[in-house]
């Protein structure tokens, strides 16, 4: 039984570019922040990182996460349902294959509603 995980927990792993956007990971591996994955059930899943990707050998792609806790989303506007964490072990494990899209759910500091300064 040789086929094994491979596990990427940092963000400039060039492995990244071939399983997703490199925005997409890179960026969420490298910060803390509150970002939307909408599933294919159609939730979206509020997560502050990335805590690490893993990949099977038959192309399966996991994604550890860190879901937001409900006072940790107070005035994100999303689309419904929302998942969060209701427990204070927010970890999760998603498949990649369900994620339709990930977006940032909340601007830099200093910005206002539209983005800018």
């Amino acid at each position: 039984m040789d086929e094994s995980w491979t596990t990427i927990d940092g963000p400039d792993d060039l492995r990244l570019g071939e399983v997703m956007p490199a925005w997409f990971a890179g960026r969420m591996l490298a910060d803390e922040w509150k970002f939307g994955l909408l599933l294919s059930t159609g939730q979206t899943m509020l997560i502050s990182r990335i805590e690490a990707v893993h990949l099977s050998p038959g192309g399966q792609v996991l994604l550890d996460v860190e879901m937001l806790l409900a006072a940790e989303a107070e005035g994100v506007a999303v689309p419904e349902p929302v998942l969060l964490a209701r427990t204070g072990r927010p970890r999760a494990t998603v498949n990649l294959a369900h994620v339709v899209a990930a977006f940032e759910v909340a601007g830099a500091p200093g910005e206002d509603e539209d983005g800018e300064d």
